[in-house]
């Protein structure tokens, strides 16, 4: 459509108004321009004055929302998308007879921005705008972190942002919008969002400054890392989870809220229908698979996974050592009379149970040994009392965390399905992931074990679950409580009316600039709902998964990065003649 027609379509006093009011936005932009002194900013002053943007005004940023899956509302495509800067729908193309171009002649909608690339267009009329009150837009569809603002993250005292309607919210902290059925999912997003290298890795692993419509943000340009070439080519699931870890930190949010919806939708999708937006799951074990298939897509594919090394392993992965020897039982039959009545089954006469009745190995007998990665350990819960106190009420049990992590000691033995076996740690992760098993089930039932875990938030010592050898270096094993994922349902039910929630704290360590020292808080999330808490009480929620920090893993796990990423990079480099 030619410029006259648009004009004439127009009243020439609205016509008049409009020109004068943007000229009058121009000089004052080419002198705001002189102040802040942007990258690229004289280019956009001297483009400023020779174009009339008249509907720049018409933005309503209150209405725009990312988060969402980046589908066309009429034609349900997700090729060539543009968002409505007006209202905030997407619409697929600019050309004509396309919906975009339908939905500005019908809404009289003129501004429109590529999700792709962020460059925004003055629809019908199908030209570039660049204007530098767009920035604050663009860095929404591309959010990037410099090593300064990351090394700020974890400051004592750490910045407090505003949303557009000037409510105050903490980056990283902020809540998760339920899908339907997604608490479950919320809660493990939450767990892993809080990880400081994996958090790292991710936000590092940003879109290149160059594709947001040549427009830099106030912060500057960011450089893009060997991390950010990794994301940019992965898969899918990959590239939408670090977006939605750097949603989760922006700074610069519009709302003090996030929506997972297009991570969840690649989640259903990559899973085969596994987990569902609209079926709540179990949080371990969607988180054992999402762990898995982050490694695997970083990888690079099966072979690649089950030999190199990513931000998912360098974190969570460890390694345990399991003895194992197959049961052996009398049959019944025997005819035998010197066999021992009270030693029913033969255990004890074949060695494989002491005189107080707990298993053991029969030395005599074959014991296989496999030394076995995990990414997070399942400890037993002790069974809960069958029959109630003196005052007829059910008790309430509790156990220590010492206790049930004496499964990895490498003494106690565990018999099941036929088979004792006997556990140590060989190799302990700098991010420890413990998972209670609170649910069990048989072909009839399900049952939900209550017990409430005694747990300290700092100096949980793993040194007498761990081999040592005189060989290797000493090893740090002690761990502070990183997040705290807990489970409550109806009592007497086992998953009626079930809520999930992800306790995490503020950090007291961090950039070492910044001269102030706070001690850190904690904060419960349920989906949207955010409190404080006390740490001393964090322990009387029926915990389900917790992962553990060691110390000072953030630098090891930095380094570790920093070595594969050189190695890598090293050896893709053609070497000289």
């Amino acid at each position: 459509m030619s410029d006259d027609r648009r004009t004439g379509a127009e009243p020439d006093a609205k016509r008049a108004r409009l020109e004068q009011q943007a000229e009058a936005k121009g000089k004052e932009f080419k002198q705001s321009i002189s102040e802040t002194q942007l990258p690229g900013a004289e280019s956009l002053a001297n483009s400023s004055s020779v174009r009339h943007d008249l509907y720049l005004d018409t933005i309503n940023r209150s209405q725009l929302d990312f988060d969402f899956e980046k589908v066309c509302c009429v034609s349900l495509s997700n090729v060539n998308i543009y968002a409505c800067l007006v209202c905030g729908k997407y619409f697929q193309g600019r050309g004509r007879k396309t919906p975009a171009y339908f939905h500005s002649i019908n809404d009289e909608h003129h501004v429109f921005m590529n999700l792709s690339n962020a460059r925004v267009y003055i629809l019908p009329e199908n030209y570039e705008v660049q204007d530098i009150s767009l920035s604050d837009i663009q860095y929404q569809i591309s959010i990037t972190f410099s090593e300064k603002q990351i090394r700020q993250l974890d400051a004592p005292g750490g910045k407090i942002s505003r949303t557009l309607h000037s409510h105050t919210y903490r980056p990283g902290f902020v809540g998760l919008n339920n899908m339907g059925a997604s608490d479950a999912f919320n809660v493990v997003i939450q767990a892993l969002a809080h990880v400081p290298p994996l958090r790292n890795y991710f936000l590092r692993g940003g879109t290149p400054a160059a594709s947001r419509g040549n427009i830099e943000f106030r912060q500057g340009p960011v450089e893009v890392d060997e991390a950010t070439g990794a994301l940019l080519h992965s898969s899918e699931l990959v590239k939408r989870f670090a977006m939605l870890i750097r949603r989760i930190w922006n700074p610069h949010s519009f709302k003090a809220q996030v929506s997972p919806h297009e991570f969840l939708q690649e989640i259903a999708h990559t899973s085969q229908g596994r987990f569902k937006l609209t079926e709540q799951a179990d949080p371990v074990e969607f988180l054992g698979w999402l762990l898995n298939r982050l490694h695997h897509d970083l990888a690079g594919g099966s072979s690649a996974a089950r030999k190199c090394s990513t931000i998912i392993s360098r974190c969570f992965q460890g390694k345990v050592r399991v003895e194992s020897q197959n049961v052996i039982v009398r049959t019944g039959l025997e005819e035998d009379d010197t066999i021992d009545k009270l030693d029913h089954d033969g255990r004890q006469k074949g060695g494989q149970q002491d005189q107080h009745g707990n298993a053991k190995f029969n030395i005599e007998q074959a014991i296989s040994m496999n030394i076995t990665p995990f990414l997070f350990l399942a400890v037993d819960l002790p069974p809960p009392p069958v029959f109630q106190d003196a005052a007829k009420e059910n008790i309430i049990p509790q156990t220590h965390i010492s206790k049930i992590l004496s499964k990895f000691d490498g003494s106690t033995f565990q018999e099941a399905n036929g088979v004792i076996r006997r556990f140590h740690l060989t190799n302990l992760p700098p991010y420890l992931i413990l998972h209670f098993r609170r649910f069990t089930k048989n072909r009839f039932v399900e049952e939900r074990n209550p017990t409430i875990v005694n747990f300290p938030t700092v100096g949980l010592d793993m040194e007498e679950y761990v081999e040592s050898s005189s060989n290797d270096p000493p090893l740090e094993t002690v761990y502070s409580l990183l997040a705290n994922i807990t489970h409550e349902a109806t009592p007497g039910t086992v998953r009626e009316n079930s809520i999930w929630r992800a306790q995490v704290h503020t950090r007291a360590d961090g950039d070492k600039e910044t001269a102030s020292a706070e001690e850190e808080r904690w904060f419960q999330m349920q989906d949207l709902i955010m409190d404080e808490v006390n740490k001393q009480i964090l322990f009387l929620g029926e915990s389900y998964i917790q992962v553990w920090e060691r110390k000072n893993a953030v630098a090891e796990v930095e380094n570790d990065i920093q070595r594969l990423t050189l190695a890598r990079h090293q050896a893709h480099t053609p070497k000289s003649a």
